[in-house]
């Protein structure tokens, strides 16, 4: 997984980028809404969380947070959203999200723990 999907975008990088306070970013972190590692003295957040213009749609917010609920990591949530979305009109479930589809998304995630 070494694509510019798994790139990590450091928090301090990403809130000069986007013009947001620091603290807000390690909320949504806190909150179960990005994932994030820890890599000495920063937060490192995968790129594949942020939309255009860096933004974080409701939809990654929501399958981070179900993926944590459930117990999966970020690779086992990323391998999951690279997984073809089918015949729902997007060529992955991580399109899905970006699309504002996520409650497709959730519910793959959520079976996803069970199976």
């Amino acid at each position: 997984m070494h694509d510019t999907l798994t790139t990590p975008l450091p928090g301090s990088w990403l809130s000069s980028r986007l013009g947001v306070n620091p603290n807000e970013i390690e909320q949504l972190r806190d909150r179960g809404e990005l994932f994030a590692v820890r890599d000495r003295d920063e937060w490192l957040y995968p790129a594949w969380q942020f939309g255009p213009g860096g933004s974080i749609p409701a939809g990654v917010r929501e399958a981070v947070k179900a993926a944590r609920a459930v117990g999966l990591d970020e690779t086992r949530l990323l391998a999951l959203l690279r997984r073809p979305a089918g015949m729902l009109g997007a060529s992955r479930l991580l399109d899905l999200l970006f699309e504002g589809r996520s409650d497709f998304v959730v519910e793959a995630v959520r079976s996803a723990a069970a199976a």
